[in-house]
């Protein structure tokens, strides 16, 4: 019997339910549980271990990617791409709405986090959208669930800790988001449409080509640098570390020196806000170490293998099981300590089973993202209220079509493989 992880789950429990912050829930419980029971001799190893998970390079890319995000949301890029998404798809029925998805489907290959897409497109297009008279639960819902591809598509913050978690190529699982990202895009703008034409919502606009290529040149930095990130990655000139290293060094230049939009003061405030979001994420993944030692030291990975692998109905029967966890742990849990602690749990069974483990990443990424868009531990609903001043309740009804077809998504990127994995074996991976 486990009597160590039952009483690690306990104590985390406990912590949380009396607000106990999450990394040093974990942290302090993994602690006490270690010090009570003394699985290994020397507790020395207990700095070790914790050191060596925020120690770790590809971690190094998370802080990068977090600060291209922070500048993304100050910079002009968010504004040009919303003025270009509209050039280009802000005429169909439902315009905002579909510039909203569309601009997200852009603005995802950049920041690769749902939280800088939230607040960067509720602050910039919810209000107008609201102007030519679509309801602000409704444009919030939008916002929130379309924020799902930067969690999804690459450079994904969550992707990057997933494969490190797991010990999985990240260029690889990056990769592979890709698709599945488009097709998530691609199907959000269905329920949109349809919802718009029978309400009624937004303005008629007629298309300009002029207009279109006015905003593409205006646009044309924002445009490349998804190109830059995602190029540099898969061509493999660069790690997904120094890719977001690039990526930041861009941005700087972008806006900067070419834009002079960001100065000394708009640099410090997101350096600060980078130094706050980076230090809660890798404290995090250094007290999930702690707790995976735990866990690995009582074979509770092999345990949950063959517990797995014996439900009923084989990958089916797993896939169901597993959808419906990952979506209640997406929903009480935050993101990264989700997918630090039960990404590298649940992918031994998905092995067994005959999954490629580059494509249950994707699956359980997938997953996550929707997690982060629905009450409970939902950060991008709370910060899309917080924003645009929308009550949750009535956000999450709005958002239902979308998280029906999000979910289609994930459906059909688990039955077909396919989705996922065409640009990694394409690259040669």
């Amino acid at each position: 019997m486990p009597v160590m992880t039952i009483t690690l789950i306990v104590l985390a429990i406990v912590m949380l339910a009396a607000g106990v912050p999450v990394a040093a829930a974990l942290g302090l419980a993994s602690a006490l549980v270690l010090f009570i029971f003394r699985p290994i001799p020397n507790m020395m190893m207990l700095p070790q271990l914790f050191s060596e998970a925020a120690a770790n390079f590809i971690l190094l890319a998370v802080p990068l990617f977090v600060l291209v995000g922070v500048l993304m949301e100050r910079g002009t890029m968010g504004r040009n791409l919303i003025d270009f998404s509209k050039a280009l798809i802000g005429w169909v029925k439902g315009g905002l709405g579909a510039v909203n998805i569309v601009g997200s489907m852009i603005f995802s290959g950049i920041s690769g986090s749902s939280v800088a897409d939230t607040a960067t497109f509720s602050t910039l297009l919810v209000p107008r959208m609201v102007d030519e008279g679509y309801p602000a639960d409704y444009s919030a819902a939008v916002t929130v669930t379309s924020s799902t591809m930067s969690t999804i598509r690459p450079p994904s913050i969550q992707i990057v800790l997933a494969a490190a978690a797991t010990n999985q190529s990240v260029g690889r699982a990056l990769a592979a988001g890709l698709l599945p990202a488009i097709l998530v895009g691609l199907l959000l703008l269905v329920p949109n449409y349809f919802i718009s034409k029978k309400m009624g919502y937004g303005q008629k606009h007629p298309f300009s080509f002029a207009t279109l290529v006015e905003k593409t040149k205006k646009c044309w930095t924002a445009l490349f640098a998804p190109v830059i990130i995602m190029g540099s990655i898969f061509s493999g000139l660069v790690t997904p570390t120094e890719a977001a290293a690039l990526a930041v060094l861009y941005i700087l230049v972008v806006d900067c020196v070419i834009y002079r939009k960001l100065g000394l003061r708009d640099l410090w405030e997101c350096f600060k806000k980078t130094a706050g979001i980076t230090s809660a994420i890798l404290l995090i993944a250094s007290a999930s170490a702690l707790m995976n030692f735990i866990i690995a030291f009582e074979h509770i990975p092999a345990m949950l293998t063959a517990a797995l692998t014996a439900v009923p109905g084989g990958r089916f029967g797993f896939m169901v099981l597993f959808f419906f966890l990952a979506i209640i742990i997406g929903m009480v849990l935050d993101a990264t300590p989700a997918t630090l602690i039960f990404a590298p749990l649940f992918l031994p069974a998905a092995v067994a089973l005959g999954f490629d483990p580059t494509h249950f990443i994707i699956i359980w990424v997938m997953c996550v993202a929707l997690g982060m868009t629905t009450p409970g531990y939902g950060v991008c609903v709370f910060s899309a209220a917080s924003i645009t001043g929308v009550p949750i309740d009535r956000m999450v009804r709005q958002a239902i079509p979308f998280y029906l077809v999000t979910i289609f998504a994930m459906v059909l990127v688990a039955a077909f493989p396919i989705i996922s994995l065409a640009v990694p074996r394409l690259l040669g991976w």
